[in-house]
């Protein structure tokens, strides 16, 4: 009997590695979005410090240091705009990044029925290949058992 061999063992091969290229891909993409996630927080956190730091306190206060604090939190605030953009424009990738690693899967899976079916053919065949050959050896066991018993049917 001889094995089976997959005519596009290594087509499946590749797609097995793209698919896995596509779910690092994935990973990278999901990690900045965290990382950029954990960035906004910490900005919206400083910004909301700075904010209440500023309290309307009675006695004198340095107008240059309330132009100060306005500067800052007008820069934190500039900055939680930026991260937002950034973090909208890595969940689009991320978004991306899913849709064709889903694609490779599909392409992967398909391979890999293709693969199944053709083995299931290929066993099928050498199944019924074996069954010929035994049904060929015990005719010629039955014949050779005839002629052994000679002509009189003893």
């Amino acid at each position: 009997m001889r094995a089976f061999r997959f005519s596009l063992q290594r087509v499946l091969d590749v797609k097995r590695i793209v698919e896995e290229q596509r779910r690092h891909a994935v990973l990278q993409a999901q990690a900045d979005v965290d990382a950029c996630a954990h960035l906004l927080e910490q900005t919206e956190a400083a910004r909301r410090a700075a904010a209440a730091g500023t309290g309307t306190g009675r006695g004198a206060v340095d107008p240059d240091m309330l132009s100060l604090g306005w500067q800052h939190r007008a820069a934190l605030y500039g900055r939680r705009l930026a991260l937002e953009a950034e973090l909208a424009e890595k969940t689009r990738v991320l978004d991306r990044a899913r849709v064709v690693l889903l694609g490779a899967v599909k392409e992967r899976r398909a391979l890999e029925r293709v693969a199944e079916k053709r083995r299931a053919a290929h066993e099928l065949a050498m199944a019924r290949l074996d069954q010929v050959v035994l049904d060929d050896l015990a005719g010629t066991r039955a014949a050779r058992a005839r002629r052994e018993a000679g002509p009189t049917g003893e």
